[in-house]
């Protein structure tokens, strides 16, 4: 093994499985060659949405237990786990280690992490949240290893 660069460097080496890389490096090629970057955050979204209707979440009623579910889900595709917090004026949603970035590339930044806010909308709208509350992107922080993509369910 050539020694990576950093641990960063590392973690988007080895958190896609090698089989799929190359087919998920083209296929984010094409399409940030292909559709515009709002094409693609919007396909992205919709996959979450189905990612998400086809694992759904049981009832739940307090805001532990659905992160507790959705951590679950996530655990058992590896696609690092999540923190939820109720803020006075939305939920905060903060999405750790998840492999987009490994996946997809760099480039994808702008656009990949929307299958994460398809994911999430679908499950709390599940859960009661309503059509009229949208979850959206805040931030995406790369300065830790893995990046850490931030959300937020308000109106």
């Amino acid at each position: 093994m050539n020694r990576p660069l950093s641990d960063h460097d590392y973690h988007l080496r080895y958190r896609c499985s090698p089989q799929w890389r190359p087919f998920l490096g083209a296929l984010a090629q094409e399409l940030s060659s292909r559709i515009e970057p709002d094409q693609a955050r919007a396909l992205m979204r919709r996959l979450g949405t189905s990612m998400a209707r086809n694992a759904p979440l049981p009832a739940m009623e307090l805001l532990p237990d659905l992160e507790d579910a959705m951590n679950g889900v996530w655990s058992g595709m590896n696609w690092g786990w999540v923190e939820l917090s109720d803020t006075d004026d939305a939920l905060k949603i903060i999405h750790h280690c998840a492999p987009i970035e490994a996946a997809f590339g760099a480039g994808s930044r702008h656009w990949s992490p929307a299958v994460l806010e398809g994911a999430y909308e679908q499950w709390l709208r599940a859960a009661g949240a309503g059509d009229r509350l949208r979850v959206q992107q805040l931030a995406t922080d790369t300065t830790s290893i893995e990046p850490l993509y931030v959300f937020a369910l308000a109106a």
